[in-house]
């Protein structure tokens, strides 16, 4: 099923592409944290003069997920104080359709290569639990955050053919727009709103790329590059890259994402009593990111995170900080 996208719909990692100084280089990409600039700040690597005459640093900031709604209501407001610091953000969510249907609903699923009514995730809890995620997810849109795919059950689609990721981002359509929602408010958006889109596990195969561009997305955050990469339209979508980065402080390396700092910390187990050392560690490997890029080639800075306050909440700490921290420096 084709959709056509309403590219005057709230605009966040896509907001990148919107700039006239990116326009050449990454027409209509991004999902993207729209960072405050203080036209009175300095900085001591370089005049105002020098700054701007670089292109704009941008700071995109993704959640994968959607199913808690305490973390919904956490991040939204989060982004409003913010705001009211003088330093607004908008960020990413890209959510999985299971979310928004509660378990006695799974049958109308059949994800690829699994059993029907099979998700990696589950579902939701009840009709209250899904009117509630609808209700934070239309207020979060309303906000000006965007709304992008993350597939319908988690599956990792890095062996699927095209027809297969045809059948996911139908069913995702479906499930989210064209499903009774009992006691949920109407939705406050279409399908077409949705333009981005990262692949559970990162699990890509060369049958996404042109099913993204039959479905209408235009860009991808599915794959992971050199933290200076700058993005590049590639099989018709844009290539948004998470980073490969090195932990400060550690001689562990691991993408911009907050599970895989989980998983070079502590193995992917809890491990909370360690919980100021791993937020020092990822405060400061997305502050020296930062650094590079803004002081270097100004490619755009991509981090992802989740609705799991892994290690105590550590992550989801550190990348509050590292926001307010760049938020509102010249040209960001």
């Amino acid at each position: 099923m084709k959709r056509i996208k309403n590219m005057n719909a709230h605009l966040t990692l896509r907001s990148l592409a919107a700039t006239s100084f990116l326009a050449l280089a990454v027409t209509s990409a991004c999902g993207l944290a729209g960072c405050g600039t203080d036209p009175d700040a300095t900085d001591p690597n370089g005049t105002e003069d020098e700054l701007s005459a670089k292109p704009p640093q941008y700071v995109l900031l993704a959640f994968d997920g959607s199913y808690a709604n305490a973390f919904w209501q956490e991040s939204r407001d989060f982004a409003k104080s913010a705001a009211r610091a003088g330093k607004p953000l908008k960020f990413t969510y890209f959510i999985n359709a299971s979310y928004y249907v509660p378990r006695p609903g799974n049958q109308a699923y059949f994800p690829p290569k699994h059993r029907q009514g099979a998700s990696a995730i589950g579902w939701g809890d009840d009709d209250a639990d899904v009117a509630k995620r609808i209700a934070h997810t239309n207020a979060a849109f309303e906000e000006g955050h965007e709304i992008g795919s993350h597939t319908v059950g988690h599956w990792d689609g890095s062996t699927w053919s095209a027809a297969e990721w045809d059948s996911e981002f139908d069913q995702f359509d479906k499930l989210l727009f064209e499903t009774n929602h009992p006691g949920a408010p109407a939705w406050k958006f279409g399908p077409e709103a949705s333009v981005g889109f990262r692949a559970p596990q990162l699990g890509h195969s060369p049958g996404l790329f042109p099913t993204l561009v039959e479905h209408g997305y235009i860009y991808d955050t599915s794959k992971s590059n050199v933290s200076s990469y700058w993005p590049q339209k590639q099989n018709g979508v844009w290539n948004m890259p998470l980073a490969e980065l090195r932990i400060v402080g550690n001689t562990k390396k691991a993408l911009s994402m907050d599970y895989n700092f989980y998983v070079a910390h502590s193995k992917g187990l809890p491990d909370a009593a360690n919980k100021a050392t791993y937020k020092k560690q990822m405060y400061d490997t997305y502050m020296a990111y930062f650094d590079a890029n803004y002081n270097g080639n100004r490619a755009p800075l991509h981090i992802g995170h989740h609705f799991s306050k892994w290690n105590g909440g550590a992550y989801w700490e550190a990348m509050q900080e590292f926001a307010l921290a760049v938020c509102g420096k010249p040209n960001v």
